[in-house]
């Protein structure tokens, strides 16, 4: 009977470390990349451009029955710049565009405040020019997510220690019990 509750907390302890670790890993994963782009979109060479399409767009994600249709409100943008005689496309305003559930109102204000035809400041990859934003930094959203992905990893690390270290602990109690 000891042994399949030991095998019952075994398993138990190993899945809940799996998914704290899992998915820990997997925003880290997720997220690092974003932040590094971000850090380094702080020193990208800027080009004037203008924009071409600015709309502020509802965005269904789920219908749901009494409720009716969930969703998000995004700013479709689209903005050019041309870096060495080339003309680029770009449509992000920054990293933390992705992700982020606005109101009908804040994608309003953020499509108004770029009406097509205005210029703007565009941030673009010197080593890839397809690769622009028009607001540069550190996204905060792939910050928490990454903070947030560091804990489940440190939470899921801990249960095994505390794990390893009550089966210790036992072991040496029936050792001395026997003894």
């Amino acid at each position: 009977m000891r042994l399949l509750q030991g095998l019952l907390a075994v398993v138990i302890l190993g899945l809940i470390f799996a998914a704290t670790f899992g998915g820990g890993a997997f925003l880290l994963v997720r997220n690092v990349p974003m932040i590094v782009e971000g850090w380094q979109s702080r020193s990208w060479p800027v080009a004037v451009g203008a924009v071409k399409e600015s709309a502020a767009l509802s965005k269904p994600i789920v219908a749901s029955g009494r409720r009716g249709t969930v969703g998000t409100h995004v700013v479709r943008l689209r903005y050019e710049f041309a870096v060495d005689g080339r003309t680029f496309t770009g449509t992000r305003q920054s990293l933390d565009d992705v992700g982020i559930i606005k109101s009908e109102e804040q994608s309003l204000r953020e499509a108004d405040a770029l009406p097509a035809g205005s210029p703007v400041r565009v941030f673009y990859d010197p080593g890839d020019p397809a690769r622009s934003l028009l607001t540069p930094g550190v996204p905060i959203g792939g910050v928490i997510s990454g903070v947030f992905g560091l804990l489940l990893i440190a939470g899921g690390s801990a249960l095994v220690a505390v794990g390893l270290h009550l089966r210790s602990h036992h072991a040496k109690r029936r050792k001395m019990r026997r003894g």
